[in-house]
């Protein structure tokens, strides 16, 4: 199912505007404010778990779009923004070591989810670290 945009105008959580403030906020902590990046809310349509980000990125033109969802918060927004901006950083890194893992296992295989399993917890522990919450290993 395809994503869809939703209007931000509602009560829980923070407005698209708010959420376009704190994405300046962080993109400049991270010395990403050469890159553009913009917010769409979506309802993201999984039945197999709760998804609050997701992100589309163009390395080469530093360009990207970071997917938040248009559930009544779903969290803490400040969190899912950082997650998703760490995700971006790292892309270029997380393609080239995913197609050198490709080349000897399937991406259905073990090693495959192993992969993904430790790249989302160590941009979830980065994260932490940068929202100075600790880590909970």
């Amino acid at each position: 199912m395809k994503d869809t945009e939703f209007d931000v105008n509602k009560n829980n959580g923070l407005t698209k505007k708010e959420l376009e403030k704190l994405l300046n906020v962080w993109q400049d902590r991270l010395r990403m404010s050469d890159w553009n990046i913009s917010i769409s809310i979506v309802n993201f349509g999984r039945k197999d778990y709760k998804q609050s980000g997701d992100f589309e990125a163009d390395v080469l033109a530093k360009k990207a779009k970071i997917l938040l969802t248009a559930k009544p918060f779903r969290g803490d927004e400040e969190y899912t923004l950082v997650h998703e901006l760490l995700h971006i950083l790292l892309y270029d890194y997380d393609k080239f070591s995913e197609e050198v893992l490709l080349d000897r296992f399937d991406v259905d295989s073990k090693q495959h989810d192993k992969y993904m399993e430790k790249l989302e917890e160590t941009v979830h522990h980065l994260t932490e670290i940068l929202l100075s919450r600790g880590c909970n290993h």
